[in-house]
């Protein structure tokens, strides 16, 4: 069965609207949480989650976030949380001290935009020894080479960029990408800019969908309709589901 995955900056508009929001949101058909730890320089996010970040990015520092998802995940027994960050943060704060961090949090999965994994193995295997998943960011560009590489590795998820989202590659059209899909070997969380929910259903792989972007769109038009947001992402699920 399909599976969607709603996406949020960290305390997204404001720390009382986001817990609210997220506390409630699983009964609209959303079936797991991908909370994003605001970055300055979050750029290759688009301009939607680069513009929330700017608003939410000050006084904060990455202990009093992951404090934040703890006291989130603790209040709301969320048995599945996907922890989105960069790479560049990371690395300034220290890899061990990351890590060690994530197990005390408890956080099922992690995604780094910019790690890669050519480069360097130490984040990933520190991750992998914490029992967290790590997942991993390609585009519908990726080589064969690189390909053959990442399935050296034993990923449980890859996070595909969408081919026509908001950030996505506009070049590829769908036969494309189900012929891609099936040269992978491992699952795919499919997202990064979604816009056009429709075309997802010709998707046939691909199970698990994030929304982020456009939830952000729809708090930022409905802030003070609850319902109308809801209603919305009620009919997402739906068309997604089919």
């Amino acid at each position: 069965m399909k599976k969607i995955i709603l996406f949020l900056p960290l305390n997204y508009p404001n720390k009382l609207f986001f817990f609210n929001f997220i506390k409630k949101i699983f009964k609209y058909g959303i079936d797991s949480i991908e909370v994003g730890l605001p970055n300055v320089d979050s750029i290759a996010d688009g301009n939607i989650i680069y513009d929330s970040n700017k608003y939410i990015i000050k006084n904060y520092n990455i202990e009093k976030y992951l404090n934040n998802i703890f006291n989130f995940k603790l209040l709301n027994n969320a048995s599945l949380l996907i922890l989105m960050s960069y790479y560049n943060s990371i690395l300034k704060y220290g890899e061990f001290n990351f890590s060690y961090l994530l197990n005390i949090v408890k956080i099922d999965s992690i995604l780094l935009i910019d790690y890669n994994l050519e480069c360097n193995y130490n984040l990933f295997f520190l991750i992998k020894n914490k029992n967290i998943n790590f997942i991993n960011f390609i585009t519908s560009n990726i080589s064969n080479n690189k390909n053959i590489f990442l399935n050296n590795f034993f990923i449980k998820y890859n996070y595909f960029s969408y081919i026509k989202g908001i950030t996505g590659d506009k070049k590829i059209n769908i036969k494309y990408l189900n012929k891609y899909l099936n040269k992978i070997k491992n699952n795919f969380i499919f997202g990064f800019g979604l816009s056009n929910i429709k075309l997802l259903i010709y998707v046939k792989k691909v199970k698990n969908f994030v929304i982020g972007s456009f939830i952000i769109y729809l708090i930022n038009k409905y802030y003070y309709n609850y319902k109308k947001i809801f209603k919305i992402i009620k009919l997402i699920s739906i068309i997604i589901k089919i």
